[in-house]
């Protein structure tokens, strides 16, 4: 339901007030070469004009090749968006991945990821199923589910244990 409602897009790109640590700005994007890209998506947020502001702060947005941001990833994203329409109901979980060598952009130094995740679970029974992606955060031509990945070959690269609370079988 909260995919496929009427708000409209805003694009209004701002600081996180809530980051009290210092955050992106505008600028660190300015002439980078990077998209701000979001990564829980202004297209998910459709159901809320709160939700679809607050997609836009910078604490949402990483630094995306342009090729990627408005190729393999939108196609991702909307992908995700099907998939929770069919399934009534989905876990997504989004992150970057760092390579051991981290360029960065603008005056705050913003990280540029290397690749990005996004892990899906449809804990729904009584089919019970997930998949992870793991995209290099480059344009590609390659159909999407070239970059279908194992969770657990996500959680390898990240070290991240996504579903901790899950029954290590069914996880």
């Amino acid at each position: 339901e909260e995919v496929q409602g009427t708000t409209e897009r805003t694009d209004d790109f701002r600081e996180d007030p809530k980051v009290r640590t210092g955050s992106a700005a505008l600028k660190d994007y300015y002439r980078s070469g990077y998209d701000r890209g979001h990564l829980a998506p202004a297209g998910d947020m459709k159901f809320s004009e709160e939700a679809m502001s607050e997609s836009f702060y910078m604490s949402n947005m990483s630094p995306q090749k342009p090729s990627f941001n408005r190729g393999i990833w939108r196609e991702l994203e909307e992908e995700v968006r099907e998939l929770a329409v069919e399934n009534g109901r989905l876990y997504v979980v989004t992150g970057p991945v760092f390579g051991n060598k981290i360029q960065k952009i603008g005056e705050n130094g913003v990280s540029i990821p290397e690749s990005y995740y996004k892990v899906l679970l449809d804990y729904t029974e009584p089919e019970v199923k997930a998949i992870a992606f793991l995209l290099p955060n480059a344009g590609s031509k390659k159909d999407l589910y070239d970059f279908a990945a194992t969770i657990d070959s996500v959680e390898q690269v990240t070290g991240i244990d996504f579903f901790p609370a899950l029954p290590d079988l069914e996880e």
